[in-house]
């Protein structure tokens, strides 16, 4: 059984154009974050109205935290796998997750053939893959904490020692409720940590 992921790669920021010429045409890469399928749709709806002139624009996106959850390519055109697939490739290759990369190709005159187009568009989207800067996202998960008044300042430096979010905290006649937004890898160690800081007495709940 495979072991849940704690982290994945992705890019915060748009990269391209990266263009070259193979044989008179060209190809123009970009490499874009996206949330999910509805974001890409947009994007693309986008560059096709920018490059409305151009002979294909080939894509493909890869959804998911760290598990691929969606992915999805087309070769607008282009003999079927010699535009999609391998600009899909290239993404995955990267282990990028949430980003969509594109392909504007305009025509030369020459023909490549299948081969020579596969290789023309992975190579078009390494060329911005190459020039991206990967980010790191730490998978988290909702945990809650209910703890008595006096116990609020260990708390808050297991809260600050591990960069913690508190998306809700609620004073409540019991003590002080906390909905944490907790990174999956460290979900073990500070289940420990707060155990041993309040000697049993104080549970992380639903992890």
């Amino acid at each position: 059984m495979s072991k849940n992921p704690e982290k994945y790669l992705t890019i915060t920021k748009q990269y391209g154009p990266q263009e070259f010429k193979e044989k008179g045409s060209r190809f123009i890469s970009f490499l874009y974050p996206v949330g999910g399928k509805e974001e890409a749709e947009k994007i693309l709806h986008v560059l096709r109205k920018k490059f409305h002139d151009a002979t294909h624009v080939c894509f493909a996106y890869r959804l998911g935290e760290g598990e691929e959850r969606y992915f999805r390519f087309s070769d607008d055109g282009e003999p079927s796998g010699t535009a999609g697939m391998p600009i899909y490739n290239e993404i995955k290759s990267s282990s990028y997750f949430n980003v969509l990369a594109a392909v504007v190709r305009y025509y030369g005159g020459t023909k490549l053939g299948s081969g020579g187009l596969a290789r023309a568009y992975g190579k078009s989207a390494a060329l911005v893959t190459a020039v991206s800067k990967k980010v790191t996202i730490y998978i988290k998960k909702e945990a809650e904490v209910l703890f008595p008044y006096h116990f609020t300042g260990e708390m808050m430096q297991v809260v600050k020692r591990y960069s913690l979010d508190i998306p809700v905290r609620e004073d409540r006649v019991e003590g002080v409720y906390m909905k944490l937004a907790v990174p999956v890898g460290l979900i073990d160690e500070i289940i420990k940590v707060i155990s041993n800081k309040s000697s049993g007495k104080v549970k992380l709940l639903k992890v």
